[in-house]
């Protein structure tokens, strides 16, 4: 192989260098493209997940009254709750913005129309559906929902002031609880 020029030399290490920057370029690109496709992935799965996961919903029914409690923290407020028969998929009941602060805690009386701004229909059904799935909307947006086979609450021991769960009977406190609101002393 022949000797290469002062000239040659140089255009080969000017190559070399640019080769090198171009590379290096690619291999930074690449890695930020990694990095801020996981970074958008994680965004989105944590702005639409349920914030309350796992939030619980808890009813009991002491004869004719039906009581939810739903799992939130303390800031929030709940906006509406529906109530749907589970089988025929329609909507059964809806309570919009309960007036009594106990409600707007996520402590519900279903069918009291006394206790929202707005509800319908003003009284009971004749008789609970098979399956409830109630959903409770809060403010700020997001919401709870919950199925319940009424057969199964009904055969439960429910303790005064416990609710029935898919996890057990649980105490309001309990229920409320189980939420990461923000702050270190949350289970």
């Amino acid at each position: 192989m022949p000797a290469l020029g002062a000239g040659e030399l140089r255009q080969n290490a000017v190559r070399r260098r640019e080769h090198t920057v171009v590379v290096t370029a690619l291999s930074v690109s690449a890695v930020v493209v990694v990095l801020l496709t996981v970074g958008f992935w994680a965004f989105f799965v944590h702005t639409f997940s349920d914030p309350g996961s796992p939030a619980l919903v808890g009813i009991r029914i002491d004869g004719d009254a039906v009581t939810v409690k739903s799992g939130q923290c303390p800031q929030d407020r709940v906006r509406r709750v529906e109530v749907w028969d589970g089988g025929r998929e329609r909507l059964v009941w809806r309570g919009d913005r309960p007036l009594a602060e106990e409600g707007r805690r996520g402590l519900l009386s279903l069918w009291d129309g006394k206790a929202y701004r707005a509800s319908s229909p003003a009284g009971p059904p004749s008789e609970l559906p098979a399956t409830l799935d109630v959903t409770v909307d809060h403010d700020p947006a997001y919401g709870v929902s919950e199925v319940f086979d009424i057969a199964e609450v009904r055969r439960a021991v429910v303790p005064p002031g416990s609710y029935w769960t898919h996890e057990g009977v649980r105490t309001a406190e309990q229920i409320d609880g189980i939420l990461d609101c923000g702050n270190s002393s949350s289970p």
